[in-house]
């Protein structure tokens, strides 16, 4: 029988190798190669339509690839079985319904579904743990409010509780910070540092908030249909910005490092 690891240090959480996929023929990810290990955070950036949602679909087993693998605690994604309850998602909000008739409590509790099995009933207990988990994000107030009636980023805090519920080792974020403004952005971005470190959670964001991201993360994967570049984010050089910023949105990251220096004093170009 495989062993299955549950995330601990050093173990390789992740493995992609050699991955390609295509929607009715038309290629999507060619050649895509990453590991992730255990308490990682990576960051996945590219343009739209570049394969980065599509990754994460493989990840959780939604999509087989191809070509080549796509294992998760040393199973196959599309095998995990009762365990595909270790990983936590938040979608984009546009794949989301506002206006579903629910309070901010129903819909953490939804999260709890995989865990709890076919037939099993939410319990009292279950609704104590969505607001312990709401207590955690700072939004214990808004457990009885429909999320109709939330903000943008209240709305994101609720759909992080809801992927963390069951107690995941792994969580993936698909563009969380669409339509929250710009303080709330900052906001959710060291939000989601602490609850790394809290919960000791491996976490995979994809996002086009280059400077943001790069602060958080220790590593950064550029995807254009293959990933382009893959390495620690503090490692990030001007020389590589420079090469990548066609391929991967950084031009507002080189802007911001310029304007930046420019204010410090400093004369010369980044």
């Amino acid at each position: 029988m495989q062993s299955v690891g549950l995330g601990t240090a050093g173990e390789i959480v992740i493995s992609v190798q050699h991955v390609d996929f295509a929607y009715d023929g038309r290629p999507v990810l060619e050649d895509c190669s990453l590991e992730v290990t255990a308490g990682e955070f990576l960051g996945l950036i590219g343009p739209n339509g570049g394969g980065k949602t599509t990754l994460l679909r493989l990840m959780l087993g939604e999509l087989s690839p191809r070509a080549g693998s796509v294992s998760i605690f040393g199973l196959p994604a599309t095998e995990l079985g009762r365990r595909r309850s270790l990983i936590g998602y938040v979608p984009q909000r546009e794949t989301l319904d506002w206006d579903f008739p629910a309070t901010a409590l129903d819909v953490v509790v939804m999260g709890a579904f995989g865990s709890l099995g076919i037939g099993r009933r939410v319990g009292q207990d279950v609704r104590e743990q969505g607001r312990r988990v709401l207590k955690m994000l700072g939004v214990p107030d808004i457990a009885d409010r429909p999320i109709s009636k939330l903000s943008g980023g209240q709305q994101q805090r609720i759909f992080v509780a809801r992927a963390l519920i069951a107690q995941p080792r792994l969580l993936l974020l698909d563009e969380p910070t669409t339509g929250v403004d710009i303080g709330g952005i900052e906001a959710f971005f060291s939000q989601i540092r602490e609850l790394k470190q809290r919960l000791d959670l491996t976490v995979i964001m994809a996002s086009h908030d280059v400077q943001h991201l790069r602060h958080v993360a220790d590593k950064l994967a550029c995807i254009r249909r293959s990933i382009h570049w893959h390495e620690r984010a503090d490692a990030i050089s001007d020389e590589r910005l420079t090469s990548v910023e066609d391929i991967c949105e950084l031009d507002a990251y080189l802007t911001h490092r310029r304007t930046y220096h420019r204010s410090e004093g400093e004369s010369h170009d980044l």
